[in-house]
């Protein structure tokens, strides 16, 4: 991480996720300054394809008093054919250019590039007749995998190279740091694959039984018996700072589930000579953001990647060394 930082200067890894998905999906954002905002920190812009304008999206990016601490992406507008455009906010806490550098962490650009995917959701899938056939209606446990899979693109050292520059000398990243980076990821993929296992059982378990005889700390102690990767420290509670036992209830494990289907999804662009193909990502555009929920999820992945999902490439993935 430390070797990283110089590399992600806040607003080069703007302007590169703003190059990267404007080559992919054939459409353009335009900065606006005459609405109104909540804070003068925020920007506004406008998505264009074409002349046509099919959205617009605010970026709240930056830490201030008494804002949200966390990055998350919010609906504002839910679009409608010849109703409403869609419009949606990215709320995160990336350094602030105002105070310096603005170097980010690496995983901070992974959580940008995740967002922005929820927010390109909301912008393509927001054109259809029904606000129950957009963004409202997808099912949970698929709702994650277009953001999950546009973390992808950080993970291709072309791709990485075309932004990642030093914020003072302009070099981009050395290739043999990408390489430590591809190899320190895929040293705790089975661990971090086997917790998530521990929590998405967890919050499964806490709401498939009766409330009244439930003792959540056995529950717990079971369930990381379970999964021996994860250990368990005796006299810890950690269901009670489990915060999305309230917000996912019983349906967590759809993190995991929609980590499949990115995968999935993403092994179609891996097949041609580069993963920035805009013929492929147009067919993904059109077949699985765009619809919404109009289809079950299930059906949108076959119609993209001409057969039903597969457990394959994340099978693949958890075997890959980092190289």
């Amino acid at each position: 991480t430390k070797l990283l930082r110089p590399y992600f200067a806040f607003e080069k890894v703007l302007r590169g996720l703003f190059d990267i998905t404007t080559e992919l999906f054939g459409v353009r954002y335009e900065r606006i300054s005459d609405v109104p905002v909540w804070h003068e920190s925020v920007e506004t812009y406008d998505v264009y394809e074409g002349p046509q304008r099919i959205g617009r999206f605010y970026l709240d990016l930056h830490p201030r008093k008494d804002k949200y601490t966390h990055a998350a992406a919010s609906i504002l507008v839910r679009g409608t054919r010849e109703t409403a455009l869609p419009q949606a906010a990215l709320m995160c806490n990336f350094p602030d250019p105002k105070d310096g550098p603005a170097l980010m962490e690496y995983l901070e650009v992974e959580t940008l590039f995740h967002e922005f995917g929820h927010l390109l959701h909301a912008m393509f899938g927001g054109h259809g007749r029904w606000i129950k056939n957009t963004d409202d209606g997808i099912e949970w446990d698929f709702i994650e995998a277009p953001s999950q899979m546009l973390e992808e693109w950080i993970r291709d050292p072309p791709t990485l190279r075309r932004f990642a520059h030093h914020h003072e000398t302009g070099e981009p990243v050395p290739a043999e740091f990408l390489s430590k980076l591809r190899r320190a990821d895929a040293v705790s993929r089975g661990l971090d694959t086997q917790r998530q296992l521990v929590l998405g059982t967890l919050s499964l378990e806490y709401y498939d039984r009766d409330p009244a005889a439930l003792e959540t700390t056995e529950l717990l102690e079971a369930t990381y018996r379970r999964f021996p990767l994860v250990p368990f420290h005796p006299g810890t509670h950690f269901q009670c700072n489990f915060g999305h036992l309230n917000g996912y209830s019983a349906i967590y494990y759809t993190y995991m589930w929609s980590l499949v289907i990115a995968k999935d999804l993403f092994s179609k662009f891996q097949e041609g000579k580069t993963i920035l193909d805009p013929t492929v990502a147009r067919r993904y555009r059109e077949t699985v953001l765009a619809p919404g929920s109009r289809k079950p999820a299930a059906e949108l992945i076959e119609d993209f990647l001409g057969r039903p999902l597969s457990f394959d490439a994340f099978e693949n993935w958890l075997d890959r060394e980092g190289r």
